[in-house]
């Protein structure tokens, strides 16, 4: 038995009784604790299985059905999503979400893997737990600003103080370097066909890890400016270049293993339906990958009344992308519009469409002929507008308006797209270093500025 092993705590994220299996409804494995206060017995492999899980929940779940709708790439038409897209949301709004940060296949459970896997000298193995736990953590601290991090999985810590936003954007770098630094000179057996996406391949990891260094320095350039995009730029340099590597959640057929999406449509359809600014946008560009976003109406694809196209991402065994190809492109066009080289950007647009071409097999030529030309903002809106449509219900999209004011959506009520969401009800009732919701921050640290 493993002396190091991080007990599994009851404040922190609350307890999730059945793991991330049970969360999002995917049956790849059994859950590996049912009781949350033990100290875990699983083997490194179900545990990694179980952080697989809870990351696909995690980034197709409410607060990727919230970005969406909130960048008008969907819009909440039924019951309480119609609600919610007037910005309307309680901390109950995304309280599972917060509380799989940390269980169930969340922080706790990545520690508790890495320190396993340390133990048994496979550092390949503990590198790319680091990089589910640098998303998971990045990802978070973009939504919610400071969180319980640095004391989070500190057993004798009841009640976890919450780390400045920025300061954990330092941390999950050090912890992508890490991951790297183990990557290329890592020692013993990765996970192999454990791992549901690579297969344990050290170089598509390598390259998830560069691109979500370069995601995680956009981040931060509302604040620290150009050395944020010098640095995002020089990670991107090593990001993932082929659609072949994207990182992107696992899904198939069978009914506990099929795409959060899919579901939501079958079980509350017409909650949400197609966004208002998307589609009028890829109509105009006669997009042909917009038969793979929405469903036809009567023939027609229409906003607030298709839904997600079962050709595509509605597919109850779709995919949904994670980081990709696109972003990575993508993030270098914005990065190098912002130090000053817009041939440079206009050259890196076209690479993001070429990823994008090479994903769905289509023609995308007609945004190329968007670029030449096109300077100043208005290059800079047409690269965000590219990289919103090819990251369609990615949460990232929310981050990107956030940073850029881009796309120009016309927000549906006062004061704004919202730039935060609150803290979990569950965590604030067990952790007294969260506030009630009148008392939390209006904005996160690393967005200053409201659109």
């Amino acid at each position: 038995m493993n002396t190091r092993r991080i007990p599994r705590r009851s404040r922190v994220g609350a307890a999730l009784i059945f793991g991330a299996a049970a969360l999002t409804g995917c049956d790849f494995i059994e859950s590996t604790a049912l009781d949350p206060n033990a100290v875990p017995s699983a083997t490194l492999d179900q545990l990694f299985t179980g952080v697989q899980v809870n990351t696909f929940y995690v980034s197709e779940s409410q607060i990727a059905r919230l970005a969406a709708m909130w960048t008008q790439q969907m819009a909440g038409t039924d019951r309480q999503f119609a609600t919610l897209d007037q910005y309307i949301f309680t901390e109950e709004e995304a309280d599972g979400e917060f509380n799989s940060i940390y269980g169930g296949g969340g922080l706790i459970d990545i520690r508790n893997g890495i320190l396993l896997a340390e133990d048994q000298g496979r550092t390949t193995y503990a590198a790319i737990l680091k990089i589910h736990e640098a998303y998971l953590i990045g990802m978070a601290a973009s939504v919610f600003g400071a969180l319980p991090y640095s004391e989070a999985v500190d057993p004798d810590v009841t009640d976890p103080a919450l780390d400045d936003q920025l300061a954990i954007y330092d941390m999950v770098q050090t912890r992508l370097d890490e991951a790297i630094a183990e990557l290329q000179g890592g020692t013993g057996s990765g996970p192999g066909l454990v791992d549901l996406n690579f297969g344990g391949d050290v170089a598509a990891w390598t390259a998830v890890a560069w691109t979500l260094k370069a995601r995680f320095y956009l981040h931060t350039a509302e604040v620290d400016g150009l050395p944020a995009y010098q640095a995002a730029l020089q990670a991107a340099q090593n990001g993932i270049m082929d659609p072949s590597n994207n990182w992107t959640t696992v899904h198939s057929t069978a009914a506990t293993e099929q795409n959060l999406w899919y579901q939501f449509q079958r079980d509350r359809s017409g909650y949400i339906s197609a966004g208002d600014y998307l589609i009028p946008l890829m109509i105009a560009e006669n997009d042909p990958r917009l038969p793979f976003y929405y469903s036809a109406v009567d023939g027609n694809i229409l906003p607030r009344q298709s839904g997600l196209s079962e050709l595509g991402y509605g597919g109850r065994d779709f995919n949904i992308p994670i980081v990709t190809c696109a972003e990575n492109e993508y993030i270098r066009a914005e990065a190098l519009y912002e130090t000053g080289d817009e041939a440079g950007a206009r050259s890196a647009a076209e690479s993001g469409l070429a990823c994008q071409e090479q994903r769905w097999d289509v023609d995308l030529s007609g945004y190329a002929d968007n670029l030449p030309g096109v300077t100043g903002a208005d290059l800079l809106e047409e690269i965000i507008e590219q990289k919103y449509t090819a990251l369609f219900l990615n949460i990232e999209v929310w981050n990107d308006y956030k940073r850029t004011c881009y796309p120009a959506i016309t927000p549906k009520a006062a004061g704004g797209v919202p730039p935060r969401l609150f803290y979990g009800q569950t965590e604030r009732q067990t952790n007294s270093n969260i506030p009630v919701p009148a008392n939390q921050q209006d904005r996160n640290e690393n967005d200053p500025n409201p659109c």
